[in-house]
């Protein structure tokens, strides 16, 4: 008997049970859903469930450090950056959580989605994050109706499982 060899495709990895939030929550909530979830990204949903944009942990920093104190002022940490590969200063004052209950998520979320097809080549998937220097794709249509989501995490998934 013939078996036959299936692609596999993003659908068939994606994770479903995706958390969101919406652009009117704020930084704060963000931030408080990621920990809670242990993730460090979230699909930023409108009022028409349309994915509108994304809002990862490096953004609420990168916004908190733009607000950060005069260098002089500041003291810095050495932290790496997964997503650019790069080693970066990040002053301490860009870890506390004062005034982040007052932004809102659309202030600081990415409006340029990276995102995929259910039907794109889990390899082609693979080719998308490398090439767009991320850590996840949305998988999403055309009218930007959020299917899944797809990690760096997840092709270690689908490598371990063989």
């Amino acid at each position: 008997m013939k078996t036959v060899n299936k692609r596999r495709t993003a659908a068939d990895y994606m994770q479903r049970d995706v958390v969101t939030v919406s652009p009117d929550d704020t930084l704060k909530d963000a931030l408080t859903l990621m920990t809670e979830n242990h993730i460090t990204g979230l699909p930023v949903m409108d009022s028409s469930s349309r994915c509108v944009g994304l809002i990862t942990s490096n953004d609420i920093l990168n916004y908190e450090q733009d607000q950060a104190f005069e260098p002089e002022e500041r003291d810095v940490a050495e932290m790496f950056d997964p997503e650019s590969q790069q080693w970066e200063s990040v002053p301490y004052s860009a870890f506390r959580l004062e005034g982040l209950d007052e932004v809102a998520v659309s202030d600081v979320m990415a409006r340029d989605l990276v995102w995929v097809h259910r039907t794109t080549p889990l390899k082609d998937v693979a080719r998308r994050l490398i090439d767009e220097r991320v850590h996840r794709v949305l998988v999403i249509d055309e009218d930007r109706r959020l299917y899944g989501i797809l990690s760096a995490f997840d092709f270690v998934r689908v490598v371990a499982e063989g």
